[in-house]
């Protein structure tokens, strides 16, 4: 919950403001928990994440996990050095889908170790919430769009 205040990721909304707006879904959350360690040295962490249900389809939420093969040939490319001053990156970002904003009205239960949590509060998100069905589509565009201002260009 520390991070959750740290990084703003909603604001404060009774449900009678969520609901008198008339704009915005109202969506339960949970906590994810995983094992990162073992049965000898356990390492868990956990996720509040959003429990926003598919409706149907809407293709502007679809975010495609490129294939293994794409990676075998960028490697290939990167090794082969036939792109001199080219650089291939890789990278994982922790609690990736905190840094993209949310694009729509969209409000989440606080959970009960909120320390402000008391009944009928809500959580008005700033910030794309795990579980939410444009989270992926924001992050994209938001680490698009910063690779774009550092100077990145897509083929």
């Amino acid at each position: 919950m520390e991070f959750f205040e740290k990084m703003r990721v909603y604001d404060y909304v009774t449900r009678a403001e969520a609901t008198r707006s008339g704009k915005g879904k109202i969506i339960k959350g949970r906590w994810i928990d995983v094992n990162k360690g073992d049965s000898l040295i356990p390492d868990y962490r956990s996720r509040f994440v959003g429990k926003e249900f598919n409706t149907g389809v809407d293709s502007s939420l679809y975010v495609a996990t490129p294939p293994l093969e794409a990676l075998k040939l960028l490697l290939s490319a990167a090794a082969s050095g036939r792109h001199r001053g080219d650089h291939l990156m890789i990278s994982d970002v922790k609690r990736a889908y905190f840094h993209a904003p949310a694009s729509r009205d969209l409000y989440v239960e606080v959970p009960k170790e909120d320390p402000n949590w008391e009944p009928g509060l809500l959580g008005k998100l700033k910030l794309s919430l795990y579980g939410t069905r444009d989270a992926a589509a924001n992050w994209q565009k938001c680490v698009s769009e910063h690779l774009v201002s550092l100077g990145s260009v897509s083929y």
